[in-house]
């Protein structure tokens, strides 16, 4: 891949995080997505660029649940697309910026649960309180 195709998707992926809230450019390296090109050695034995996302991720352990680095690699070769590598990312926005506690709520209830399906559980969780916090007159849940 060329340098300025590397760019190219350098700056695609940085704007649809940025879109989801998952890196914020302008207010300094504290933000829950980081991304690299870093060279790394092929299944051919070649060292060539990378694209290398990382983010922390509730994930289950022998002792329970802990919040653990993850990463997402792909070789930046001419089969690959920007758009699909960030899209990978941005489907568990909800689940990076989510509270551990959070997720290690949703990881009990569903322990083989993909972290795209947080968010619809984290809706559902939000009615069920909304319909036990009415006070007064039939509730309709």
């Amino acid at each position: 891949m060329k340098k300025v195709d590397i760019k190219n998707a350098v700056g695609t992926i940085q704007r649809e995080l940025t879109k989801y809230g998952l890196m914020t450019p302008g207010n300094g390296i504290d933000f829950p997505v980081s991304i690299m090109v870093e060279q790394v050695e092929n299944d051919r034995g070649r060292v060539v660029p990378h694209m290398v996302a990382k983010w922390r991720e509730t994930t289950a352990t022998p002792d329970g649940y802990d919040e653990m680095p993850t990463s997402k690699c792909e070789e930046m070769d001419r089969y690959f697309n920007a758009e699909l590598f960030v899209n990978g990312i941005i489907q568990r926005a909800k689940w990076i910026q989510a509270k551990h506690e959070d997720r290690v709520a949703y990881l009990e209830e569903n322990p083989f649960g993909h972290p795209a399906l947080y968010p619809v559980w984290a809706e559902s969780r939000h009615v069920a309180a909304q319909c036990i916090n009415v006070m007064t007159g039939p509730v309709y849940c």
